[in-house]
């Protein structure tokens, strides 16, 4: 048996460690149990998490890395952003029943892990193209909650002026926001193919929902990306229902990470952030270095297609109460953060109830805004604008105006001297010609200059001899018979007649 002794000093050092663990998290109970524990830390101050059943891998030889690293800087500014997205849209929704906001409006609750996670990767050089259910990109890419929510009440504050609404808001190097189904996948190709040409390192992400993967154009864009080599990563956001259609019910295939066929595939669990970060960082390095990638954030979205959907027509409200409780991309964020003791739940009480009180603040106060002026209605007609007056217009006297100068003020005129004269168009190919036709020129009279002084060099010899190769020779030294001798020339045929021009009448 053990003795007194050792009993006692057993006992000691156990209570010396959970001392140590209840100083090393501020005296905060971390587990439900009440029980101290600290998790498993690197040298720069992250935690380590496993990721389970979040990932599948098409035409890849290995995917992104299971475990993760997450610091409490960047848990925070993640669950942040995450509910700023999620009460933006629920303001939103609360705007457009009270018929402030009006015509379209896409909510992304539900599918807020997807933005956060990728932009927390993204770079300021890379570049994100999406659909009509923008608004939180169009937050996370720069614009601010006033800008977002002033343009979807159509007021000139918003980021469009409040002339572009839900589905047109835009930013740096954020291209919108587009209403046309799937449009915007192909634009992204483009995109990814300015950043190749420009050489930037920046990449295209290219995001569109599962209704719209069954797109030619998308099918199309694939093909260009994979031919070119672009950087470029479509991302598929299948929220399982494509408007009113369940996934199953619209394709044939539903791995859509497969549908790019030549094109390696991800399968992402996109309710989980921490598993989006990580493949998009796997994405960004894959497109950078090997050209596209096909990713499928398998997600779900709590609300209709539109305001104008009350999403319960197709689905029971049982099946979204059931992924509220299971998969809530924020309460399962909420819960790994608990987990690790990178936070506590006082201070994401704080984080949820700043957050709200700042929007209830902003919404108010756009409320007192108001729409832009009559004169804006023909405002950016003309890139140049020529002219004063906009003509064909009946009725009316409109004026152009420029809405850069409105907003910004007038343009400094760029000097003469920092104005670089670039040919384009058929001037761009006439200058090639002339710069080609010069540089011929030039080396055919290098090569004449070296010639004639090999052949001086050649006579000045100290032999006196004059050099044996025939080039050297002058041309009066050629005997006087030898043209004579050469035998006469063929009379050339006769040129044969030019074809006929499309539209001409045949002679008879």
């Amino acid at each position: 048996m053990m003795s007194t002794a050792k009993r006692v000093c057993k006992s000691r050092r156990y209570l010396l460690q959970i001392q140590l663990l209840y100083n090393l998290t501020g005296g905060k109970r971390c587990s439900p149990l009440g029980i101290w524990w600290r998790p498993r830390r690197f040298s720069s101050g992250c935690s380590t998490l496993t990721l389970k059943n979040t990932f599948k891998c098409y035409e890849l030889e290995k995917g992104p890395p299971m475990d993760v690293e997450l610091s409490r800087e960047d848990a925070l500014k993640m669950y942040t952003q995450m509910v700023e997205v999620r009460r933006i849209e629920v303001v939103c929704n609360n705007m457009y029943k009270a018929k402030h906001i009006r015509g379209f409006c896409h909510l992304y609750n539900g599918q807020e892990a997807v933005a956060v996670g990728m932009c927390a990767v993204l770079q300021k050089k890379d570049s994100v193209i999406t659909a009509y259910r923008a608004h939180a990109w169009t937050y996370l890419m720069g614009v601010s909650a006033y800008g977002l929510i002033a343009e979807l009440v159509g007021v000139k504050t918003g980021c469009s002026r409040g002339k572009g609404g839900s589905m047109h808001t835009y930013g740096d190097n954020f291209y919108g926001g587009n209403g046309i189904v799937g449009a915007q996948v192909p634009l992204g190709a483009g995109i990814a193919l300015a950043h190749r040409y420009k050489g930037d390192g920046g990449v295209c992400v290219a995001l569109y929902g599962d209704g719209a993967s069954n797109q030619g154009q998308v099918f199309e864009a694939y093909n260009m990306a994979k031919l070119w080599g672009l950087p470029c990563i479509f991302v598929c956001e299948n929220n399982q229902y494509g408007m009113g259609t369940s996934i199953d019910r619209h394709a044939a295939l539903t791995d859509f990470y497969m549908r790019g066929q030549y094109i390696p595939g991800l399968w992402v669990d996109g309710n989980q952030v921490l598993a989006v970060r990580s493949a998009t960082q796997f994405a960004v390095d894959h497109a950078r270095n090997c050209g596209p990638i096909v990713l499928e954030m398998n997600t779900y979205r709590y609300e209709g297609h539109s305001m104008s959907d009350p999403g319960t027509a197709y689905r029971s409200r049982n099946e979204v109460k059931t992924i509220r409780s299971k998969r809530d991309p924020i309460e399962s964020f909420r819960k790994q953060i608990l987990q690790l003791c990178l936070a506590d739940e006082e201070e994401l009480k704080k984080i949820d109830a700043k957050v709200r009180k700042d929007l209830q603040a902003i919404s108010k106060k756009i409320l007192a805004d108001r729409e832009v002026g009559l004169d804006e209605l023909a405002a950016d007609i003309y890139s140049k604008n020529l002219e004063p007056s906009i003509r064909g217009v009946s009725g009316f006297n409109l004026k152009h105006k420029n809405v850069a100068d409105v907003c910004f003020g007038k343009s400094r005129r760029t000097p003469a001297s920092e104005i670089k004269d670039v040919p384009i168009g058929d001037a761009a190919f006439a200058a090639a010609q002339k710069k080609a036709s010069e540089e011929s020129k030039a080396r055919k009279a290098a090569a004449a200059a070296a010639k004639g002084k090999d052949g001086k060099d050649g006579k000045d010899g100290k032999d006196g001899k004059p050099p044996s190769d025939d080039k050297g020779e002058d041309k009066d030294a050629e005997p006087k018979d030898a043209k004579a001798a050469e035998p006469p020339k063929a009379a050339a045929p006769p040129k044969a007649p030019a074809p006929p021009k499309s539209g001409d009448k045949p002679k008879s």
